[in-house]
């Protein structure tokens, strides 16, 4: 285990990938001091911590209404109770919990690293002996979590981080505990598509064979399974023990044990030893991004009556005013730095950063990201143009909170739309929806049903579908060396008038950033260059979010050189939108018969 002091840590100075606090994380968790978010997901907050000798640890943070839910507080001290018995040299290793809290939160240490994602997208596929390392690794973290009965689930490239000293996997358990995919579905097993359907430790070795030919060619599973799976250019032996894992039934796939012994060749029991041995010969050249000078997002100070709420960071410790009790207490032993009390802590600036300091480009980019996840209402249009094999369908996303909270999300083939509606105070009522033009009028026409067609793939549900996209687009971002071009207004001639409702075209003003970079491990094109357009608007809201890639091949349909285009078009945050929400009676138990 490392979870040694990050150098240079603070909340001013955050690693890569790790966003300035939001208006609603948490200060505190336990004994930690929050930096930073990692990410949020369907099973709540990911957050960067310090303890108070400033080692860092990742904290995930379970919402209230998750928590509460059946057999979820007992699923997480089952999981805790796992933790502290395993011993897995690849797995991120238990730090702290407090599962009983109102938002119970669990510590693992921090893995300095990029995530498997971000280093095949950064620095190209994995070989040699790194390759067999995080094919071992990955195996005997699993093993080790499968002896104890437990699973991942939700196994994919961002679960697992290429640290300095070796592959780790993170988030062990928390999809099966929380009955939340946390994961992205295509690189899931077949049975865990099937509603009730036994899902075990199987599941994650098909998820570690898409994993490891992933790592090894760039190539992304597809989510369908063949009869005959393609390692691709995975090398001997590895490429067959990927074979044996992407099998359909469970059953004939090998155990994560298996995997791990035939990679170890058998060296003897003590695994854990031969994992480490290999590591500390094969495993070298990875490195992990130093923290960098960062924004913190604005929130706004609160104010009630005689009562202020502060929370300061302090050396060693923080501040706490609490309104309750009339008293301030230091955490942790800190001290209050000298010329700092409650009444005179430094206050944040509560407006949108752009406003301050457009040119303070991370910070805006982490805020217009921020903004776009927390934003109660939205509607947005995307649209992936493809030049070389015609026209692609573009998709809507609508959010509302009136007549109840809602989410939308269809694609469309002229006319012709489908896609879901999730309802309720957690989106939790999944509906599916199909529009049609109807004679012989040939007006639109839009049905709902609950049941998938047969033989059609589940759609994932609409709100994992809107973070997916602000995840790609905040990973463009970061990856692009943005340049501010100064305020202008912004492109509208893809905008759908639906998306943009009543609002006036012309009034799309806001500040523009472009960036010529090149994308790496594009497809399977490798590193082509690529330029992207953002656009954000005067409160720090997303506006329009254009990048073309250019592989740098002369399509063999068209004779043209190859062309990538992705499109978003954002409008109407935390404003009115226009979103029928069905009633009991309006949803069908099947396919409406248009």
């Amino acid at each position: 285990m490392f979870s040694d002091p990050y150098p240079g840590l603070g909340r001013d100075h955050l690693p890569p990938g790790v966003a300035p606090l939001g208006r609603k994380d948490p200060q505190t968790a336990g004994p930690y001091r929050i930096m930073g978010r990692i990410a949020r997901d369907a099973a709540g907050s990911i957050l960067l911590g310090v303890d108070d000798q400033g080692a860092p640890a990742r904290i995930r943070l379970f919402p209230a209404d998750l928590a509460d839910a059946p057999d979820v507080r007992a699923g997480l001290t089952a999981e805790v109770g796992r933790l502290l018995r395993g011993r897995a040299v690849c797995a991120a290793a238990y730090l702290g919990s407090e599962v009983r809290a109102p938002e119970p939160w669990l510590a693992t240490e921090y893995v300095p690293g990029r995530t498997l994602a971000e280093h095949v997208t950064e620095h190209g596929r994995l070989t040699g002996g790194l390759l067999t390392c995080l094919a071992v690794g990955l195996a005997e973290a699993l093993a080790a979590g499968h002896a104890l009965g437990g699973t991942h689930s939700a196994l994919d490239p961002s679960k697992v981080v290429l640290s300095p000293r070796g592959p780790k996997v993170v988030d062990f358990g928390v999809s099966r505990v929380t009955g939340k995919a946390i994961g992205d579905r295509r690189w899931a097993a077949p049975e865990q598509r099937v509603d009730g359907a036994r899902v075990t430790g199987y599941a994650d070795v098909f998820a570690w064979g898409n994993l490891v030919r992933f790592a090894a060619t760039g190539w992304e599973p597809s989510g369908e399974v063949t009869a005959e799976p393609d390692p691709g250019a995975v090398p001997e032996p590895l490429a067959s023990l990927v074979r044996r894992a992407l099998v359909e039934e469970p059953e004939q796939r090998p155990t994560a044990l298996e995997l791990l012994e035939e990679l170890t060749e058998g060296k003897g029991s003590d695994l854990a030893s031969a994992v480490s041995d290999l590591l500390a010969t094969e495993w070298g050249g990875v490195s992990a991004p130093e923290p960098r000078r960062t924004r913190r997002s604005y929130t706004p100070l609160l104010v009630s009556g005689v009562a202020v709420v502060l929370v300061a960071a302090l050396v060693g410790g923080w501040l706490v005013f609490r309104p309750s009790q009339g008293t301030s207490e230091i955490a942790n032993g800190g001290e209050v730095a000298a010329g700092t009390d409650a009444e005179g802590a430094e206050e944040e600036p509560s407006g949108p950063i752009i406003a301050e300091d457009p040119e303070e480009i991370d910070a805006v980019v982490a805020q217009a990201v921020e903004l776009a996840l927390e934003a109660s209402s939205f509607t947005t249009f995307e649209h992936q143009h493809i030049n070389h094999v015609g026209d692609t369908t573009p998709v809507h996303y609508l959010q509302t909170t009136e007549p109840e909270p809602a989410i939308f999300r269809a694609a469309y083939l002229g006319p012709v739309g489908s896609g879901a509606i999730a309802m309720g105070a957690d989106f939790e009522e999944f509906v599916y929806v199909r529009e049609n033009p109807v004679p012989p009028d040939w007006e639109i026409e839009r049905g709902y049903y609950r049941d998938a067609e047969p033989g059609a793939e589940p759609l994932a549900h609409p709100r994992q579908e809107w973070e997916g996209l602000i995840d790609e687009i905040s990973r463009v971002l970061n990856m692009a060396d943005l340049t501010y071009e100064g305020t202008g207004t912004a492109p509208t001639e893809h905008l759908p008038p639906e998306i943009l409702g009543d609002g006036d075209l012309t009034d799309r003003t806001g500040h523009r950033y472009t960036a010529a970079y090149i994308e790496k491990g594009y497809r399977d094109f490798g590193d082509v260059e690529a330029f992207v357009e953002f656009w954000v608007d005067e409160d720090g809201y997303p506006m329009h979010f254009d990048r073309t890639v250019w592989p740098g091949q002369v399509s063999a349909e068209s004779g043209e050189p190859m062309e990538f285009g992705h499109l978003v078009e954002f409008a109407r945050f935390n404003e009115p939108v226009d979103l029928h929400v069905p009633t009991e009676d309006e949803i069908l138990p099947e396919p409406p018969g248009f």
